[in-house]
C-alpha cells in the first residue's frame, strides 16, 4: 500500500540498547530504507543510479531464498550486502 503524503512509513526496528547502537543499526540499513522511501513516492533520500550486472544463476537463487528469509526483495538484499561489503573495504584500504 502507498503511503499517503505525510503519513509514516514504518520500518520493522529491533529494540535498541543504545542510541549508538540504533545508529549503526540505521547506517546497516540505508539502502533499506532509500528502497522504502523510493516505494511509497518519497524521492530524494540517496541518489541511485541503474547498472547492469550478470551474476551467476546459483547466487541469485541464494539471494532470493536469503531474501525471503528476511522478508526483504532480492534486489533489495544484494544492494545491502554489497554497500556492507562496499563499507567494510572501505576501512581496510
Amino acid at each position: 500500500m502507498k503511503a499517503k503524503k505525510g503519513k509514516a512509513i514504518v520500518v520493522d526496528a529491533p529494540e535498541f540498547l543504545s542510541e549508538a547502537e540504533e545508529a549503526e543499526w540505521w547506517d546497516r540499513h540505508q539502502d533499506l530504507i532509500a528502497d522504502l522511501l523510493l516505494k511509497h513516492g518519497r524521492r530524494g533520500a540517496v541518489p541511485t543510479k541503474n547498472v547492469s550486472v550478470r551474476l551467476p544463476v546459483t547466487d541469485i537463487e541464494r539471494a532470493r531464498k536469503l531474501a525471503e528469509k528476511r522478508g526483504v526483495g532480492y534486489q533489495t538484499l544484494i544492494k545491502t550486502l554489497l554497500h556492507e561489503a562496499l563499507k567494510k573495504e572501505s576501512k581496510i584500504a
